[in-house]
């Protein structure tokens, strides 16, 4: 099958053929489904824990909201040494735009307008938002390489996907960082079209440096990309000018814009800034190693094995979209060697899915990149993976003849796409302990000892049954959860106030000890079972069979006595 029912592409021009027109209709279409994700985020709210990372940054936000409260009485002052220290020093290996964003939510929503009665959604909403907005430009994005069913494929199929739906609930900077990956790439291909998004790809390149230091290798993949589409075009001189210099003043704008945009959104480099600079790079260059259990081995630091990134991907996206993706793959890459043989010059739109796909996880696959965030550290290939895996399904409905036969059509996207949408539904607040089929499902992950937590968010779902615990035992050992978390917990009301945390290593010395079960921390649970003189937790939270947290404490049969006991 050839090219064109797969990717549509219209009008020519000079340097090539522009991409697919949306209409009015479609981007209705698109916002509808972003909305309704960011509506579905926001109702589970309550379903997800606060990992440790977002504690911290909690805290950072709140550090920045002290400092733009006192801006307008310090005025320029407020740019000084001291005062700078004060809003920025609190988790400076990181840049600023989303704890600003976290901080200006929570204080304005929150605290001064009181429009939220929740503090721990108002810190979270701007993430939400952007995981609406994803699922808007991954649709867009679709429906430009291939049409309506493209578009609408794409944005169900990321919807679908039980890990990224965890962290676009979260303030952290994973789902953000995938926001502007995706956002870069776009305004690139804009760029290419018109020459106002010339300016764009500057400053998307610019928010993305300052949202997450992932979003640095994102130029690097398009000027790639850049360079072959030159020497396609090598034998039109005229041809290769004109985008020659289309690509120098996208650069130009990438270097001066982008660079611009992060130093002045982050008044920590104002002073000291070579200094802070290379603090900054180092911190992320020899980042610290965390303990990761995969495939049976505990890893403690580099080399890391090349394939994780590679297999966690296979293991943790539903099996129709995987399906569909592979299909859509092979679709673009027998079309991108059709276009190399015949020297088309027009725009390499199938190898600009497959290197934004790629790269991200090829990052993560060399040796010595750390890997102990998981799928979350790669996340921004997936609105790339969704929009493949709309072309997959696009080639399907060609290839079955069905493109005009909406109903039938849309029957069958909808029994591929409604398997992710329902194991995003029931997993999907636990979305790092989730595994598919391939691996035996949550069993099977834990048989071949997969992490199936990431630091502390799962103590959540004891939060309930602990605050029907007797006043006397209201002492608790949190394990991995910080004493923020438990902070934010109690602040929100989803944990009553007397409910205490007794801090780090203070097991000795709690009524109740939670236990989030990771390998590399199973010493610990050992301790648990001396400390309380059984190794049967008390209370659990189990997926499928599999325990992701328990309760150690006092028996049965003492809490029942000092129930009756109460006063």
């Amino acid at each position: 099958m050839g090219l064109g029912p797969i990717l549509s592409e219209v009008d020519s021009h000079q340097g090539g053929r522009y991409l697919k027109k949306i209409d009015k209709s479609q981007h209705a279409l698109c916002l509808f489904m972003g909305l309704s994700y960011v509506l579905w985020l926001i109702v589970t709210v309550k379903q997800v824990g606060i990992p440790r990372d977002e504690s911290i940054y909690f805290y950072a936000a709140d550090r920045f909201t002290q400092w733009f409260q006192q801006v307008p009485q310090l005025g320029i002052e407020a740019l000084s040494a001291d005062q700078v220290k004060v809003g920025f020093q609190v988790n400076h290996e990181h840049p600023m735009l989303m704890k600003m964003l976290f901080g200006l939510s929570h204080h304005f929503l929150y605290s001064q307008w009181s429009l939220l009665s929740d503090p721990i959604l108002a810190y979270r909403l701007p993430t939400m938002i952007l995981g609406g907005f994803t699922v808007y430009l991954t649709g867009i994005l679709g429906m430009m390489m291939g049409g309506m069913w493209v578009g609408l494929s794409s944005t169900l199929l990321l919807m679908g996907m039980p890990r990224l739906f965890f962290h676009a609930h979260l303030s952290c900077f994973d789902l953000p960082v995938t926001t502007m990956w995706l956002s870069i790439a776009m305004a690139y291909i804009g760029a290419l079209q018109k020459r106002r998004w010339i300016f764009g790809a500057g400053i998307a390149l610019g928010l993305g440096l300052a949202t997450k230091l992932n979003s640095f290798f994102a130029p690097f993949t398009l000027l790639g990309l850049s360079m072959y589409h030159v020497i396609q075009t090598w034998p039109d001189k005229d041809r290769r000018d004109w985008w020659l210099k289309r690509y120098r003043w996208i650069a130009l704008s990438m270097v001066i814009l982008g660079l611009g945009v992060f130093w002045l959104h982050w008044p920590w480099l104002y002073h000291n800034t070579w200094a802070r600079l290379s603090a900054y790079i180092a911190f992320h260059a020899r980042h610290v190693h965390y303990p990761v259990d995969y495939l049976g081995t505990l890893y403690y630091g580099p080399p890391f094995p090349v394939h994780f990134p590679f297999s966690f991907t296979l293991f943790t996206l539903p099996v129709a979209c995987l399906c569909l993706a592979l299909v859509g793959g092979v679709t673009l890459s027998k079309s991108a060697w059709r276009r190399w043989q015949l020297r088309d010059d027009s725009l390499p739109i199938e190898l600009f899915l497959l290197v934004n796909l790629m790269v991200p996880i090829l990052v993560i696959a060399l040796p010595n990149t750390p890997i102990f965030g998981g799928t979350k550290h790669w996340m921004p290939s997936m609105p790339f993976l969704a929009v493949i895996g709309g072309i997959g399904f696009q080639w399907l409905i060609a290839s079955t003849h069905l493109i005009r036969k909406h109903f039938i059509t849309l029957s069958l996207l909808l029994c591929l796409s409604g398997p992710g949408l329902w194991l995003t539904h029931e997993y999907g607040a636990h979305g790092p302990a989730w595994y598919n089929s391939l691996i035996g499902g949550v069993p099977g992950a834990a048989e071949a000892r997969m992490p199936r937590n990431f630091w502390g968010y799962s103590s959540v779902e004891m939060i309930s049954w602990l605050n029907q615990q007797p006043s006397r035992l209201r002492d608790v050992f949190w394990h991995n959860a910080t004493g923020t978390s438990v902070h934010h917990y109690r602040r929100a009301k989803w944990l009553e106030h007397d409910v205490k945390s007794t801090g780090d290593w203070t097991y000795p010395y709690a009524d109740w000890s939670l236990y989030h079960h990771q390998q590399e921390k199973i010493f610990e649970e050992v301790d648990l079972w001396w400390r309380y003189d059984t190794p049967l937790p008390v209370e659990g939270f189990f997926i499928d069979g599999v325990q992701q947290i328990g309760v150690y404490g006092p028996e049965a049969s003492r809490v029942d006595s000092l129930k009756k006991t109460e006063p």
